[in-house]
């Protein structure tokens, strides 16, 4: 089991770094002069794709986060300071909590870092 685990993370970098291979060879080509319109809108349609999940994800992030902070009677924000003090004990709840709160930083900075490049 442990070996078909680190297997998979094994192939999920082999997968991160050829991706990003992939993204230095195009930004090479560029550079070369080897612009290409079909790239050019592949691309345009992959970050537009990208920034509409990432919307999405924000969403149903925000929706699970409201059931929390409606059933405690605190905000994500104060959670979190309150949590990262430790004030609020080791409740299995609190850590789910934690990594949606997270995962909503994550995608948001993602999601920030997207529009800033689509707007150039």
């Amino acid at each position: 089991m442990l070996e078909m685990v680190v297997s998979e993370d094994q192939k999920r970098m082999r997968d991160k770094t050829s991706f990003a291979e992939k993204l230095k060879t195009l930004g090479k080509l560029a550079e070369l002069g080897g612009e290409d319109p079909i790239i050019d809108q592949t691309i345009t349609k992959l970050l537009d794709y990208t920034i509409e999940r990432h919307r999405k994800d924000l969403e149903d992030l925000a929706a699970k986060l409201r059931v929390l902070e409606e059933q405690f009677g605190m905000t994500s924000d104060l959670f979190s300071q309150q949590f990262q003090r430790g004030e609020l004990g080791d409740d299995e709840v609190f850590f789910r909590w934690y990594a949606l709160v997270e995962m909503q930083r994550r995608v948001a900075q993602r999601l920030t870092l997207l529009l800033a490049d689509s707007a150039t």
